[in-house]
């Protein structure tokens, strides 16, 4: 299998790694933790966070962000470090979920990737772009069009998922699709062209989202591993090499395009802010115009400030 089609098979439909029935009750000094890709897992074991624990983490593996925050709300997991629009929809519709942290990248490998001949957004007109409903794909490509002067209607849809529209754009069935990494220097390194990144358009930030029954008893541990992820993630800026070549033998990926990623998309782990509260009402309000919430949904008791 090329390292093409193995990494994309990694990153394909998600499948939620819960080891059997007795995972969902985590015993009192266990932490339950939703993981992509390991990602967190592996840059807390090489920074020298996982030592000297004074509880348990068990880490779950999951190769999509939605089933990470579906999982959280159903208690199956304690934390889960995932995007921001699922959790907002859980939110909306009454899921017991609180966000305790955010992070940030910043934005340069989060956009819209094109074909080549595709140089500007506002060529995007008459083409055919894939997103998914009420992710930051959609969010982005829908901000995108809006600013560029193109009427949303004028582009055909295919609802794909990142996976599946990085095979179709390769294959030539899109045109362009929006994005993150580690797909955008995937397809970089195929030739496609990153026509609009994210910055002005959205903040995409991904939340350490919590099983909100938990918090009484875990709410110190919880708090302990934020800060060690934090930590985490400051080391992770200054030894790229040795992070990208741990998360690649982990997915089986190449080792250029983690490097390619982590170089441009270095990231933050942020304590919530009125800043991050505003910039996820703002995700909010754009679902419910898009239509994809209800009614509109204040964001405000979603986070929680205390830890």
């Amino acid at each position: 299998m090329t390292t093409r089609k193995k990494l994309l098979a990694l990153l394909g439909v998600a499948s939620l790694a819960l080891h059997g029935a007795s995972a969902c009750a985590a015993a009192p000094l266990t932490l339950v933790v939703g993981d992509q890709f390991f990602s967190n897992r592996i840059v807390l074991e090489l920074s020298g966070e996982l030592k000297d624990l004074p509880y348990t983490i068990d880490f779950k593996r999951f190769n999509t962000g939605s089933p990470v925050a579906s999982a959280v709300a159903s208690g199956a997991l304690d934390i889960g470090v995932v995007g921001d629009t699922p959790v907002i929809s859980l939110a909306a519709n009454g899921a017991p979920v609180k966000v305790v942290a955010s992070t940030q990248t910043s934005l340069n490998g989060v956009g819209i990737v094109a074909r080549p001949g595709i140089q500007s957004v506002a060529d995007l007109k008459g083409k055919t772009v894939a997103i998914w409903n009420g992710s930051w794909s959609q969010q982005m490509m829908f901000k995108a069009l809006d600013e560029a002067g193109v009427a949303r209607d004028s582009v055909t849809y295919k609802y794909l998922l990142p996976a599946e529209a990085s095979m179709a754009l390769s294959q030539g069935d899109i045109d362009a699709f929006g994005t993150w990494e580690p797909y955008v220097s995937l397809q970089e390194k195929e030739g496609s062209t990153l026509i609009r990144n994210a910055k002005g358009l959205m903040s995409a930030p991904t939340y350490v989202v919590a099983y909100e029954p938990v918090l009484a008893k875990k709410g110190e541990i919880i708090k302990d591993f934020v800060a060690r992820l934090t930590r985490a993630r400051v080391w992770s800026q200054s030894h790229v090499d040795e992070y990208a070549v741990a998360w690649s033998k982990a997915n089986q990926s190449s080792p250029e395009i983690a490097k390619a990623w982590f170089k441009r998309d270095a990231i933050t782990v942020l304590p919530i802010s009125p800043t991050i509260i505003s910039e996820a009402q703002a995700t909010s309000d754009f679902l419910y115009d898009a239509k994809l919430l209800k009614k509109p949904y204040d964001v405000t008791p979603m986070f929680d400030r205390a830890l």
